[in-house]
């Protein structure tokens, strides 16, 4: 009889012991799955950016040399300088602050739209991916918009701005996008 009242307080401490931790795992794990990964807007925006490239073909007389970085030039290139020194960008990529005399993105997000505008006029006939965020990017000629819509950053492409440009846009990366049609402002 010794025995078995020895094992019933240790069988009931192990039950004791099972069951707080049974209370407490859970809600431990459902408070790591409520953690979101969180990016500021510029964060994702370098990101779309810096993925983009990869689907959009420059001309001939544009083509870059193996091993030569992507030249990207903003308006407020130190905003985005964090963005795109990391292991990813660094080699790929040489952020440049605008204006300068050649580049092959350029970015005017944050810029207003009156000088977004005559930027965007100065580089219609080169062949640059021009990126911005606003409502008239689009009629403005930029090849690339960014919308924020519902918490989340997507972005528009205007086909015809990128053939203006001489740049060719993969397909994979027009399924991704909405495709905006300068017959649609027409109307």
């Amino acid at each position: 009889m010794g025995f078995l009242n020895l094992v019933r307080p240790i069988q009931l401490a192990a039950a004791l012991a099972l069951i707080v931790f049974l209370v407490t795992v859970p809600a431990s794990v459902v408070d790591a799955r409520d953690q979101r990964l969180t990016a500021t807007i510029d964060q994702l925006q370098a990101l779309f950016v810096q993925r983009m490239v990869r689907y959009v073909v420059w001309p001939d007389t544009e083509t870059l040399p193996p091993g030569s970085p992507i030249i990207v030039a903003a308006i407020d290139a130190e905003s985005l300088r964090p963005h795109f020194t990391d292991g990813l960008a660094h080699g790929r990529f040489q952020l440049v602050q605008w204006p300068v005399d050649m580049c092959h993105v350029l970015i005017l997000v944050g810029t207003p739209d009156r000088t977004a505008a005559a930027i965007l006029q100065t580089v219609t006939d080169r062949p640059v991916l021009t990126v911005t965020q606003s409502p008239s990017g689009m009629r403005m000629g930029a090849v690339v918009n960014f919308i924020l819509k519902n918490g989340r950053l997507r972005f528009e492409i205007n086909p015809a701005a990128a053939e203006r440009t001489g740049l060719s846009i993969s397909s994979r990366l027009l399924g991704l996008a909405r495709i905006y049609l300068e017959a649609d402002d027409a109307r």
